[in-house]
């Protein structure tokens, strides 16, 4: 008898520090305030979408989640900032697509983000806009595709920087159409608009909304959407593929990451809990008005995307020779 107890109570005691070495379930988390990290400053789109899903997902958690910018390094020094966090699920990264570009454009990047970080969620989905300067004749992409053939070397093109999605989504763009356009990258988003409204450069593409604001005042004009579809967001556009690039697609989108190693539980109810977040009409709606179309596909179509997509652009630098230097 005295054998048996023994004997139980070094199993209680063994299954006890079993327990003990695996992850939290799901019923405690999150056991504290949930930290989003955003890489750019505050008062950018990312920023602001960080923001907003913040206060929903809280109310869904029955915990504080707060925004934390961490802006430096073209989006490093916050992506590394959490990179290096417990992964207890308590410190997330909110990224846009440029974290995929920049696997291939940046040499010494230190880290490998497909092993470092594990992919929640994509958030959001925004159409870019192909913009010509007014002095462009071109009324279509295959009416800027014809004059850019004809003027090679002759148009320059914008982008907030080297590397950024607006930069590898126009030399996708420039490879396909097979145009020769030259690239002239500033620093930051508001820089280029200044550059096209002044005639600096001739094409820009650009996100939707400030998109908008360019054609309003009349330094701009809208050819077409990069998305495969057309958006309901600027009904009266076609989209490139359509209207003289078939095949082009290329779309701004934002996701949300964890740390690896982050507890599997702990990422499932994450990602549900994101995912409902996003199907809700308060926030299909806020989303309506910023240009951007929720997403909140399941992690494994998350993870299919990111892949896609590094695979894109290294064939794209590898068949161009595209030079972040």
């Amino acid at each position: 008898m005295k054998s048996f107890r023994r004997r139980s109570t070094m199993i209680a005691a063994g299954a006890a520090a079993l327990l003990a070495a695996f992850p939290a379930l799901a019923e405690d988390w999150p056991k504290k305030t949930v930290r989003i990290v955003v890489p750019y400053p505050a008062g950018s789109n990312s920023d602001n979408l960080a923001r907003f899903l913040s206060q929903r997902l809280a109310t869904r958690l029955g915990q504080s989640v707060i925004v934390d910018n961490r802006g430096g390094g073209g989006g490093m020094i916050g992506t590394q900032a959490v990179i290096v966090a417990e992964p207890d699920g308590h410190t997330l990264l909110l990224h846009s697509g440029a974290i995929t570009s920049e696997v291939v454009a940046r040499k010494n990047l230190p880290y490998d983000m497909r092993k470092a970080l594990v992919p929640i969620s994509m958030l959001t989905l925004g159409p870019n806009v192909v913009l010509v300067h007014p002095s462009v004749p071109a009324k279509s992409v295959a009416e800027l595709i014809a004059y850019a053939k004809a003027n090679p070397g002759k148009l320059n093109f914008g982008s907030p920087g080297l590397s950024t999605s607006i930069h590898m989504s126009t030399e996708l763009f420039k490879a396909m159409a097979g145009i020769d356009i030259v690239h002239v990258p500033y620093k930051g988003g508001a820089p280029s608009y200044q550059g096209l409204a002044g005639g600096e450069i001739q094409i820009l593409i650009d996100p939707l909304p400030t998109a908008r604001t360019l054609v309003a005042s009349g330094r701009a004009r809208p050819l077409a959407v990069t998305t495969a579809t057309p958006t309901d967001l600027w009904p009266e556009l076609p989209t490139v593929s359509e209207s003289g690039l078939p095949g082009y697609v290329s779309a701004v989108w934002f996701g949300l990451f964890a740390p690896a190693g982050t507890p599997i539980d702990a990422q499932a109810r994450l990602s549900k809990e994101i995912r409902a977040v996003l199907a809700e009409p308060a926030t299909r709606d806020w989303m309506g008005k910023q240009g951007a179309i929720p997403v909140g596909d399941t992690q494994d179509e998350f993870r299919a995307k990111i892949d896609e997509d590094i695979t894109r652009w290294r064939n794209l630098v590898q068949t161009t020779g595209i030079k972040f230097e």
